[in-house]
């Protein structure tokens, strides 16, 4: 896919007042994400995020994944960073040092808030879910180093 067209397709979802937005082929993924997010304390952060993956990018982001320890969402639903919506002070954050099974925060689902729990131990290096946002059963949550 070329950048052309990958701007044309930027701007129809955000002018057609799409919020979230995913496709995926053979060669291309893309996902658009244009809701609110509340983060530190009630700042709120407008999140815009295309991606744009080859089969090349994949494998590279692949090889940066192996070589750090993962935690995965175990289910469906809703990530958050603690107990409650309205994001305070989160459970963890980059450069904090956990260890098997810490809490690392929560996924609700059907209206029950489930903890996920770390199976590894480290230094959080990245949070790729971000609190609030919806998540893939087997999706990375976190990198661990």
């Amino acid at each position: 896919m070329n950048f052309d067209k990958l701007e044309q397709l930027i701007q129809l979802v955000k002018d057609n007042g799409v919020k979230k937005f995913n496709y995926k082929d053979y060669e291309n993924e893309i996902s658009i994400d244009f809701t609110d997010n509340t983060f530190n304390g009630g700042q709120t952060q407008q999140n815009a995020v295309a991606n744009h993956t080859s089969n090349s990018d994949q494998q590279s982001v692949s090889n940066e994944v192996k070589s750090n320890q993962v935690v995965k969402s175990p289910m469906v639903g809703t990530f958050y960073l603690q107990d409650e919506k309205e994001l305070s002070e989160p459970l963890i954050k980059e450069g904090d040092e956990i260890k098997e099974g810490d809490v690392i925060g929560y996924i609700e689902a059907m209206k029950v808030m489930n903890e996920v729990k770390s199976d590894v131990s480290g230094v959080v290096e990245s949070i790729l879910i971000s609190h609030g946002s919806s998540v893939e059963y087997d999706q990375t949550i976190i990198t661990v180093k």
